[in-house]
C-alpha cells in the first residue's frame, strides 16, 4: 500500500464517483471488495485501488455484464486483458462510425433546413459561395422516357457502388447553364450532400436563386436567371447546381419545396 494509507468507504466513494451502496455490493458480489475490514466492520480502500475501480467501471461503461467482469477481475492477466480491450476496442470503432455517419446525415439534413428557412425566396443575386463536399453519381441518361424518377431511380440503385448514403440529401448538376435551361429536370448528374464527399463543388462567384414547386418546376425562377444573366452582361462559366433545401422531409405538400439552384459565373 501507498505510504501506509487506507481510505474510508466515504473518502473512496468520493474520490472514485462510485457510490457506497455500489461499493458494498460489488464487495458482496466479490466483485471488488476493501484491502481491508477493520475491527468493527468498516471497509478501508488501498490508493491503488482506484485504478482498480476504474477499469471496473470502463468495462461496466462498455457494456459488459458484472458476471463477465466478476470472471475477468479474478484471472486478470496481461494476456486476457490486452484480449478484453482488442474486442472491446474493434467494437468501439464499428459504433463510432455509425455514430459519425449519423451525425453527418442529421447535421447536413439540418443545416439544409435552416438555409430553406432563411432563404429571401424572391432574392436573385451574385455572392461567393464556398466549397462543398459532394459525392457525384454516374452520369444520367434519360433516354426517350425523360422521366426525372427514372434517371433517379438509377442514381439509387448505383449508389452502393459510389458509397453513397441515400440518407443525405440529393441534389443535381447540370453540365452548363445552356442544359439547364433545356431541361431543368434532367440533371447531368445527381450528387449526394455528403460532408465526407472526395468531389466538391468548388468554391466561386455564383448567381444564386429559388424557387418554389416540385422537382424541377421552377420555370419562373429559370427565366429570372436568364434575364438576370443578360441584363448584368454575366458569363455563365461552369455547372449549376440544384440542392433542394425544404423537400419531402420537411414539406407535405410538393408545391412549397424549395431549391436553391447555383450557376458559376463571372
Amino acid at each position: 500500500m501507498i505510504g501506509n494509507e487506507l481510505l474510508s468507504i466515504k473518502e473512496f466513494s468520493k474520490l472514485t464517483g462510485v457510490k457506497e451502496s455500489a461499493l458494498r455490493y460489488f464487495d458482496n458480489l466479490g466483485l471488488f471488495s476493501p484491502a481491508k475490514r477493520g475491527a468493527n466492520g468498516y471497509r478501508y480502500y488501498s490508493p491503488q485501488q482506484i485504478i482498480t475501480i476504474n477499469s471496473i467501471n470502463l468495462l461496466h461503461d462498455l457494456g459488459m455484464p458484472t458476471r463477465e467482469i466478476t470472471d475477468i477481475e479474478g484471472n486478470r492477466t496481461p494476456e486476457l486483458m490486452h484480449e478484453v480491450l482488442t474486442k472491446k476496442e474493434n467494437e468501439l470503432e464499428t459504433e463510432f462510425h455509425r455514430i459519425e455517419k449519423a451525425y453527418n446525415v442529421v447535421h447536413t439534413l439540418r443545416r439544409m433546413i435552416s438555409l430553406g428557412r432563411a432563404a429571401d425566396e424572391d432574392s436573385i443575386e451574385t455572392r461567393y459561395i464556398d466549397e462543398l463536399p459532394l459525392v457525384v453519381g454516374p452520369k444520367n441518361d434519360f433516354g426517350n422516357s425523360k422521366m426525372f424518377y427514372d434517371a433517379f431511380l438509377k442514381f439509387c440503385d448505383q449508389a452502393p457502388a459510389y458509397r453513397i448514403d441515400l440518407r443525405l440529401p440529393v441534389g443535381g448538376k447540370f453540365e452548363d447553364f445552356s442544359s439547364f435551361i433545356a431541361a431543368p429536370s434532367e440533371p447531368t448528374w445527381f450528387f449526394s450532400c455528403d460532408p465526407k464527399g472526395l468531389d466538391k463543388r468548388v468554391a466561386g462567384k455564383f448567381l444564386c436563386a429559388y424557387g418554389r414547386g416540385y422537382y424541377g418546376q421552377y420555370a419562373e425562377t429559370v427565366a429570372r436567371m436568364k434575364a438576370y444573366i443578360e441584363e448584368r452582361g454575366l458569363k455563365p462559366n461552369g455547372p449549376v447546381y440544384i440542392a433542394y433545401l425544404l423537400d419531402e422531409l420537411s414539406e407535405i405538400d410538393p408545391d412549397n419545396y424549395l431549391a436553391q439552384i447555383l450557376v458559376s459565373v463571372e
